[in-house]
Protein backbone atom coordinates (compact mmCIF):
# COMPACT_ATOMS: atom_id res chain seq x y z
CA UNK A 1 0.00 0.00 0.00
CA UNK A 2 1.27 3.58 -0.71
CA UNK A 3 1.49 6.20 1.72
CA UNK A 4 -1.26 9.00 1.42
CA UNK A 5 -1.15 12.39 2.07
CA UNK A 6 -4.21 12.02 4.54
CA UNK A 7 -3.82 9.69 7.35
CA UNK A 8 -6.04 8.64 10.26
CA UNK A 9 -4.55 6.92 13.06
CA UNK A 10 -7.21 4.93 15.52
CA UNK A 11 -6.55 2.65 18.28
CA UNK A 12 -8.21 -0.45 18.39
CA UNK A 13 -12.01 0.28 20.13
CA UNK A 14 -12.03 3.75 19.61
CA UNK A 15 -15.14 5.62 19.08
CA UNK A 16 -14.09 8.67 17.93
CA UNK A 17 -15.86 10.86 15.24
CA UNK A 18 -13.23 11.59 12.09
CA UNK A 19 -13.57 14.26 9.90
CA UNK A 20 -12.59 15.81 6.58
CA UNK A 21 -13.00 17.89 4.49
CA UNK A 22 -13.61 17.46 0.69
CA UNK A 23 -12.46 19.20 -1.79
CA UNK A 24 -12.71 19.88 -5.84
CA UNK A 25 -9.35 19.08 -8.95
CA UNK A 26 -8.45 22.77 -7.68
CA UNK A 27 -8.38 21.52 -3.72
CA UNK A 28 -11.41 24.49 -2.81
CA UNK A 29 -13.57 22.83 -0.94
CA UNK A 30 -16.33 21.23 -2.10
CA UNK A 31 -19.73 23.18 -2.05
CA UNK A 32 -22.52 20.33 -1.27
CA UNK A 33 -25.12 22.77 -0.39
CA UNK A 34 -27.63 20.80 -2.79
CA UNK A 35 -29.14 17.50 -1.47
CA UNK A 36 -30.63 16.51 -4.42
CA UNK A 37 -26.96 16.62 -6.11
CA UNK A 38 -24.92 15.48 -2.52
CA UNK A 39 -27.65 13.76 -0.83
CA UNK A 40 -25.94 10.52 1.56
CA UNK A 41 -22.61 9.52 1.52
CA UNK A 42 -20.40 6.69 2.99
CA UNK A 43 -17.18 6.41 4.94
CA UNK A 44 -15.08 3.47 3.13
CA UNK A 45 -12.12 1.32 4.52
CA UNK A 46 -11.00 -1.76 2.96
CA UNK A 47 -8.13 -4.19 2.69
CA UNK A 48 -5.99 -4.97 -0.09
CA UNK A 49 -8.00 -7.88 -1.28
CA UNK A 50 -11.36 -5.15 -1.32
CA UNK A 51 -12.94 -6.83 2.09
CA UNK A 52 -14.71 -3.91 3.35
CA UNK A 53 -13.85 -3.01 7.09
CA UNK A 54 -15.85 0.40 7.24
CA UNK A 55 -18.61 0.99 5.42
CA UNK A 56 -20.60 3.35 7.57
CA UNK A 57 -23.13 6.59 6.71
CA UNK A 58 -21.49 9.77 7.48
CA UNK A 59 -22.70 12.83 8.98
CA UNK A 60 -22.68 16.13 6.86
CA UNK A 61 -21.16 18.59 9.14
CA UNK A 62 -20.98 22.08 7.34
CA UNK A 63 -22.22 21.41 3.68
CA UNK A 64 -21.14 24.27 2.08
CA UNK A 65 -17.68 24.24 3.23
CA UNK A 66 -17.58 20.32 2.32
CA UNK A 67 -16.60 19.09 5.92
CA UNK A 68 -18.03 15.41 7.14
CA UNK A 69 -17.77 13.38 9.73
CA UNK A 70 -18.27 9.87 10.72
CA UNK A 71 -18.49 7.96 14.34
CA UNK A 72 -16.31 5.30 14.45
CA UNK A 73 -18.22 1.93 16.57
CA UNK A 74 -16.46 -0.55 18.25
CA UNK A 75 -17.44 -2.82 15.49
CA UNK A 76 -15.12 -0.68 13.30
CA UNK A 77 -12.10 -0.67 14.93
CA UNK A 78 -12.07 -4.13 16.57
CA UNK A 79 -8.98 -5.71 17.33
CA UNK A 80 -9.15 -8.45 14.20
CA UNK A 81 -9.40 -4.98 12.59
CA UNK A 82 -5.85 -3.93 13.40
CA UNK A 83 -3.82 -3.04 10.41
CA UNK A 84 -2.81 -0.10 7.64
CA UNK A 85 -5.55 0.04 5.37
CA UNK A 86 -7.17 2.15 2.37
CA UNK A 87 -10.36 4.40 2.35
CA UNK A 88 -12.36 6.92 0.93
CA UNK A 89 -15.71 8.87 1.33
CA UNK A 90 -18.21 8.57 -1.58
CA UNK A 91 -21.17 11.08 -1.97
CA UNK A 92 -24.42 9.81 -3.62
CA UNK A 93 -26.92 11.77 -4.88
CA UNK A 94 -30.87 11.76 -4.04
CA UNK A 95 -31.11 8.67 -6.75
CA UNK A 96 -28.30 6.60 -5.00
CA UNK A 97 -25.80 7.99 -7.90
CA UNK A 98 -22.26 8.48 -6.97
CA UNK A 99 -21.36 11.99 -7.45
CA UNK A 100 -18.35 12.00 -5.91
CA UNK A 101 -14.90 10.24 -3.63
CA UNK A 102 -12.95 11.86 -1.50
CA UNK A 103 -9.15 11.87 -2.26
CA UNK A 104 -7.87 8.12 -0.98
CA UNK A 105 -6.39 8.27 2.61
CA UNK A 106 -4.65 6.41 4.57
CA UNK A 107 -6.62 4.53 7.80
CA UNK A 108 -4.51 2.83 10.34
CA UNK A 109 -5.95 0.54 13.56
CA UNK A 110 -3.44 0.82 15.61
CA UNK A 111 -3.19 -2.06 18.83
CA UNK A 112 -3.09 -0.61 22.20
CA UNK A 113 -0.40 -2.08 24.65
Amino acid sequence: MNKRAIEFREKVGSRRTVSITLTDSTNTALDMSSTTTYNTGKWKVWKPDGTLLINGSITFLTRASGLVSYDLSATDTAAANAGVWEGEVEIFNDEGILREQSETFTFIIEESY
